[in-house]
């Protein structure tokens, strides 16, 4: 569990992770090495896992975001599974990955972004030319960046849990 003084110095670091260790103590009214050490302690600890910009998806030619769930068929081929994982993973394209069970069965989902439908198009026609032996199903979700009206970001989640520790 952690100390008030952590928290607070987490939620500052998740709200606005640019400011530095001397703007967040005098925003706490504490002392800049304090924050630097507890800023130390949360990384070690795993409680910060990274720092990254957000950038402007569309700003950088990124114009369509999809969700894509699919089916895995034979948990029994488990170098197989392990292979898509891994190649899923490391797919510049793949925004978020996780496995999972819903969705008339679906058992994983990842979303992904590119430049325009063809960039998708190739996109998935590579996973399911190497995959789609053990790919069941797969639905898709597709959106242009110009409709998204809340993208993913956990801040006020996580800042509400801590709030309420």
């Amino acid at each position: 569990m952690l100390k008030k003084k952590e928290k607070d110095v987490l939620l500052k670091l998740i709200q606005k992770g640019r400011k530095t260790d001397k703007q967040i103590a005098k925003e706490l009214d504490t002392t800049q090495p304090t924050v630097t050490r507890i800023r130390q302690k949360l990384e070690q600890e795993k409680y910060i896992i990274g720092y990254h910009a957000s950038p402007n998806l569309k700003m950088i030619g990124l114009n369509i975001i999809i969700i894509t769930f699919i089916q895995w068929t034979d948990y029994s081929k488990k170098e197989e599974l392990i292979g898509f994982i891994k190649e899923i993973i490391n797919n510049k394209n793949i925004l978020c990955f996780a496995r999972g069970n819903g969705l008339s069965g679906r058992t994983s989902v990842f979303i992904s972004s590119h430049k325009d439908m063809k960039g998708y198009e190739d996109f998935i026609v590579d996973i399911k030319t190497k995959w789609g032996t053990y790919i069941k199903n797969t639905d898709q979700f597709i959106s242009s960046i110009d409709n998204i009206f809340k993208g993913f970001d956990y801040s006020n989640v996580v800042s509400h849990i801590l709030e309420d520790q």
